[in-house]
């Protein structure tokens, strides 16, 4: 073949025909005399009875995806620690330290966080590449298509059947999903281009540096949509109703207060005017929650807090249908229609502060007029119950000839004790022609109730249950040396006192370390009816100071009973932050010299860690990490869940692999990023477990690799992200978290998983005066219908956003249909691309 290069693409064909020629003289991975990075472990494995072999690898190949997920979940507790990173900095305009977040949230997803999730995936394809010299071969790039085919087709069906019935999620940040939407289709797109298009069958220098370099691009295009550069929502802003989101401009803002005011007066205050205008906007759970919940409850680990996520989801729902203020108008459709005096609510629904006294509620007729008419009307409980909070009331709205409207009043309850914001409900019934046309013949075809025959009636609560802050976002202690002795910081109550509200408060590590520096635990306080101050205890430790300060923080959280934060304080209206300052005392001894005290923070920091590290063989050992025995370790509520049955099989199982991974130093060193470094590693060593295991299993059982790839390996490295998913679907107000999330992954793995790989395979033979070969085939194809089938799937997205008002949920037919519809994409592209690959390979590599 020395002719070959010569020729146009004479490379491409020699480099084909050496890898032929291989393939043909190296034995299949499961045959006697082969073998991949690390597996067969014993020499006379491959002559074992082949049934064993399939039991044993099918085993093996599934407890390593539980031992990749179990670091996949270590790694994503580094990111979160790597992006939960705070700094505080002095802001001129309110003359104050304001603290905020480093890492943008779009930018740690389409990052850090795609790579926690996708890292299995992404490092198969590094790892073979320089494993197999720059070819490219095996599981890498069709387990990158198969694990995208899973999670856009599979996770979003169940996670559409997971939402209750009548219930509905929706995307909110629609620009930065339109954006991760589009690549997710155009990345597969442009494997087809460079693949079959511009350079068939090899991979230029410059198309893999395109491919990666798509990926800085992605995030920058996704940053500048999360901040709005691209525009708000054009479905949202054509809308007739007030609907109040995070996107909105100032003028829209303003348009929405003066409707507000017109409505429900201009002497009601800024709070209350708030209360009617807006939902409760909670900040959304992180992907690595979920991922690390979801993995923690398949192998027996410690359980993850769920609370929170479920009561902003019906506050943010009964806000919003609360806000639909115009009604639509209903048209007769046909002449005949016309003729009909029909008799319907003025609104659908209504809200009314309690202490307004009143409601006035309006029935309309359109059509026939020139007839007398009248329709029953009667309130009905909702929340709201009658003679507690409104009276109930019941009657006949009659309609002398001409009259197109009849106005009623309910009376609402006011009274001293906060409330949730509640409903009751008005329906309309018996609908009836008066006068002479009442004794027609087809009297009762002449008149009709319209579509709206029930009205909802929403009252809002105005007894205030106060604002919950520090008397100042700031605090100096001074410290005593070798003398503990205990703090009480104020948190203080005002703009009213009614009712018993709760907060949340942890105590955060700043420069100051836990244990060096102060001790205290993480609570709860409670505020009974009237109390104005309550008090948080920190022990400060008697620590020799000389000249040195540090700080800590504590944090205030997740109130209870409709309290709310000072938003003019650090932390804004989400929580309230008090930094605190523990100084030298004035009689410590003379200050030593620089070098010693940074020497001496260093040693309590490391001592801090390794005390951690310690505590995480603990958790390795035990059930559900030994949580019943750590009164820190508590839920949200309070009491520790017992394992199941599950968590002790799970356990047993997991627990070498748990005790492997207790190796990885926690996240107290270098802000995390020690822990990020090492759980990277581990991934990758137990990702060569998994490409060989599976290549086994593929082989004994005569499965071609691409085949394994798509079905074996995409299901078990993304079961985690499914049950993830469904959490964050069914806990979360909105879809952001369970289905933009598998766009900007799918994007990311094309980008990162494949671009990395191949610019640096591409560069390798470039230097060596040859071409990166990349066969299209059987890879191109299953590309092709993955990028079909992907089309499929977010056009249905976006029908079911127009026709149930959100991407997940909906009615029950509906819903099961559009489920069942993207499992049969996802089989379709599985049979597909198997019958692509077993016809172009003939079979597969297999043991005798």
């Amino acid at each position: 073949s020395s002719f070959l290069p010569a020729l146009p693409g004479g490379r491409a064909v020699a480099a084909r025909a050496v890898a032929a020629a291989g393939a043909m003289t190296d034995p299949a991975i499961c045959a006697v005399g082969g073998g991949g990075l690390l597996l067969p472990l014993f020499e006379a494995e491959q002559e074992w009875p082949r049934g064993l072999r399939i039991v044993l690898y099918l085993f093996g190949l599934f407890w390593s995806f539980s031992g990749v997920a179990l670091i996949a979940d270590v790694f994503m507790g580094a990111i979160e620690k790597v992006t939960s990173k705070k700094i505080r900095l002095w802001n001129k305009q309110l003359q104050r330290h304001y603290t905020f977040e480093v890492w943008n949230e779009t930018v740690a997803n389409l990052t850090l966080m795609a790579l926690g999730s996708s890292a299995p995936e992404i490092l198969l394809n590094v790892i073979d590449i320089f494993a197999k010299e720059f070819v490219v071969e095996g599981l890498g790039p069709s387990t990158i298509v198969g694990s995208a085919a899973f999670n856009l087709l599979m996770i979003i069906a169940v996670c559409i059947v997971a939402i209750p019935d009548g219930e509905t999620r929706s995307i909110k940040e629609m620009p930065v999903y339109l954006c991760t939407a589009f690549f997710s289709i155009f990345a597969y797109v442009w494997l087809i281009i460079i693949l079959q298009g511009s350079s068939p069958d090899e991979v230029t220098l410059v198309e893999g540096v395109i491919t990666f370099l798509f990926f800085p691009i992605l995030t920058s295009l996704a940053f500048a949509a999360d901040k709005g550069y691209f525009g708000g929502k054009p479905e949202e802003k054509k809308a007739s109703v007030i609907s109040v989101h995070a996107d909105m401009l100032p003028e829209e803002w303003a348009e929405a207060e003066a409707k507000i005011r017109k409505e429900h007066g201009q002497n009601i205050t800024d709070e209350q005017c708030a209360k009617l205008m807006t939902a409760m906007y909670g900040k959304p759970r992180t992907r690595a929650h979920y991922r690390i919940a979801a993995t923690r409850a398949l192998c027996g680990g410690r359980r993850v807090s769920k609370v929170g996520g479920i009561l902003a989801r019906s506050l943010s729902q009964k806000m919003s249908s609360m806000m639909s203020r115009t009604p639509k108008r209903v048209v007769p459709v046909d002449d005949e229609e016309a003729q009909k005096c029909i008799m319907e609510f003025h609104c659908e629904k209504y809200a009314v502060l309690e202490n307004q006294g009143h409601i006035t509620v309006t029935i309309q007729r359109t059509g026939d007029l020139s007839v007398a008419s009248r329709v029953k009307y009667c309130t009905r409980d909702g929340d709201a119950k009658a003679g507690d909070d409104y009276t109930a009331v019941q009657g006949w709205a009659t309609f002398a000839v001409g009259q197109p409207t009849f106005s009623f009043d309910i009376k609402i309850v006011d009274d001293c004790a906060y409330e949730e914001d509640e409903d009751f409900y008005i329906d309309l019934s018996e609908p009836l022609l008066d006068g002479p046309a009442a004794d027609a013949a087809d009297a009762q075809d002449k008149v009709a109730i319209g579509a709206k025959k029930e009205c909802t009636v929403t009252i809002i609560d105005d007894d205030e249950p106060g604002v919950l802050c520090f008397p100042a976002s700031e605090q100096t202690v001074h410290s005593q040396a070798g003398n503990d002795f205990d703090t009480h910081f104020a948190v203080i109550r005002k703009n009213g006192s009614s009712g018993e509200v709760t907060v949340n408060y942890a105590v955060e590590e700043a420069s100051g370390k836990r244990s060096r520096d102060w001790d205290a635990k993480d609570g709860k306080l409670t505020f009974a009816h009237n109390q104005m101050e309550a008090y948080i205890k920190v022990t400060i430790k008697g620590r020799a100071r000389y000249d040195s300060k540090d700080t800590f923080r504590i944090v205030l959280s997740g109130t209870t009973g409709g309290a709310k934060f000072d938003a003019s304080m650090d932390g804004g209206d989400d929580k309230t932050i008090l930094t605190v300052t523990i100084e030298a005392d004035q009689h410590t001894k003379e200050r030593v010299d620089n070098v010693k005290k940074v020497i001496e923070a260093q040693w309590d920091k490391s001592k801090i860690g390794h005390q951690n590290w310690g505590a995480q063989f603990k958790a390795a050992l035990y059930v559900n990490g030994g949580a019943e025995d750590d009164d820190d370790d508590d839920d949200d509520e309070g009491e520790p869940c017992p394992p199941t049955a599950w968590d002790y099989i799970a356990h047993a199982l997991t627990v070498p692999w748990k005790l492997l991974f207790a190796l990885v130093p926690p996240t107290d060193f270098c802000d995390g990023w020690i822990c990020f470094v090492c759980s990277l590693l581990m991934i990758g060593f137990v990702t060569m477990i998994i490409g060989d295991m599976a290549s086994l299993l593929g082989c004994v059982l005569c499965i071609p690799d691409d085949i394994t790839a798509i079905t074996f390996v995409a299901l078990g490295t993304s079961l985690p992200d499914t049950f993830a998913s469904k959490t964050a679907a069914t806990q979360d107000p909105y879809a952001d978290a369970s289905v933009g999330n598998v766009t900007g992954s799918n994007s990311v793995n094309v980008f990162l998983g494949l671009g990395l790989p191949w610019m640096i395979a591409a560069l390798h033979w470039t230097i060596k005066g040859e071409v990166f070969t990349v066969e299209a085939g059987t890879l191109a194809f299953s590309v092709t219908v993955f990028s079909c089938c992907a089309f499929i799937c977010l056009t249905l997205l976006a029908v079911r956003r127009r026709l149930c008002g959100g991407e997940l949920g909906g009615k029950g037919p509906f819903k099961w249909a559009s489920a069942g519809l993207l499992l049969c994409l996802w089989v379709f592209y599985i049979a597909m691309s198997s019958w692509k690959s077993l016809s172009s390979s003939g079979g597969a590599k297999c043991a005798s």
